[in-house]
């Protein structure tokens, strides 16, 4: 009977342990992964923001130049 169910049963089994192992390390990763893409964006829009900043900076001096 084993011959039969042993390797469809011995298959089931370590797709089980895989999926359990990649299930922990999605709940131990993605908690980081969420972090650092919301330090990532704080600091884009942060460089954004000051290139932005510069850039208007630069057209106010260059029209105050032509007044």
């Amino acid at each position: 009977m084993w011959d039969y169910f042993g390797p469809d049963f011995a298959f089931d089994v370590v797709k089980g342990v895989v999926a359990g192992m990649a299930s922990i390390a999605f709940q131990v990763v993605a908690p980081r992964t969420f972090r650092a893409a919301k330090q990532f964006r704080a600091r884009w829009v942060t460089r954004r923001a000051a290139r932005r900043a510069a850039r208007q900076a630069r057209r106010d001096v260059v029209a105050n130049d032509e007044g």
